[in-house]
């Protein structure tokens, strides 16, 4: 059967109606969330979407995660279309984060087993790392071994990907051999031990424990969530931390500047098709 690809200029338009429904449900029921990462650079710098982006990311404290969980799992029927993927609602998904998916379509990942997932944001749940710098970066470095074993066991074969140092190279494929033979499952429960020893509401620095992939740049202090502010996205309003300079410089330096023209690209190997 042929079918036709969707453009990133679709996929955006879906994954943002997406996270129209998400935002409301978080605004009624009195959910903290706000954009994060490249999506938040996009509201700032875009007032919407980077032009090449194919993914959306919101963070969530995870008190307030594990409550739009729930309130999902007994209203799904509400959102017909809408299907949630994390461990607990699909024993093929691979990752620890959550993501929410539009059922009327569905992607090809490169690299990666189906698992039916179509259209979708990323929701990824903020525990607490710890009352210092030192204290976040051994908790949360933990997680980053874990979910990154984890990302490997679930790869259809093995691949350098963005892996640039020599000696990584060298140690990636023993390592994926390694996680191979252990299986997904391994680091998935280790990985949701990790999740919430550290009080989010109780801790000086926050990061997501089960996907802290770029180290120290994904931790940061608490107090840069504590208010957010309601901002243009496209044709919607999103909230984001008021302190979003800080946090934006810190992780991204500066945030404002355009990156060359070879590195405006979607970082998600995937295509979309609709059903």
């Amino acid at each position: 059967m042929i079918r036709n690809e969707i453009s990133i200029k679709e996929t955006q338009r879906i994954s943002l109606e997406l996270l129209n429904v998400v935002a409301n449900v978080c605004e009624e029921q009195h959910l903290r969330y706000a954009l994060i990462y490249g999506t938040l650079i996009g509201a700032v710098r875009h007032q919407g979407y980077i032009p090449w982006d194919d993914d959306i990311d919101i963070m969530m404290p995870r008190p307030d995660y594990e409550k739009l969980l729930q309130y999902l799992k007994e209203n799904i029927a509400v959102y017909p279309h809408l299907q949630v993927f994390n461990p607990d609602e699909c024993a093929d998904y691979p990752y620890m984060i959550t993501r929410i998916s539009d059922n009327r379509y569905v992607i090809d990942v490169d690299n990666e087993e189906p698992y039916g997932m179509g259209v979708f944001i990323d929701v990824y749940p903020y525990d607490g790392l710890g009352n210092s710098k030192k204290e976040a970066l051994k908790f949360g470095l933990k997680g980053d071994r874990l979910s990154s074993l984890c990302y490997q066991a679930t790869r259809r074969r093995f691949a350098i990907e963005t892996t640039t140092s020599n000696v990584r190279k060298i140690l990636k494929y023993p390592v994926y051999l390694y996680a191979k033979l252990r299986g997904k499952e391994v680091f998935q429960r280790k990985l949701a031990k990790l999740a919430g020893i550290k009080e989010y509401d109780e801790s000086n620095y926050v990061g997501c424990a089960v996907w802290l992939s770029w180290g120290e740049k994904d931790i940061f202090p608490r107090k840069w969530f504590e208010e957010t502010m309601l901002v243009n996205f496209d044709k919607y309003k999103f909230r984001i931390p008021k302190e979003y300079d800080a946090l934006l410089r810190y992780e991204y330096g500066d945030y404002m500047k355009l990156p060359p023209k070879k590195e405006r690209v979607g970082h998600h190997n995937y295509k979309v098709y609709k059903k």
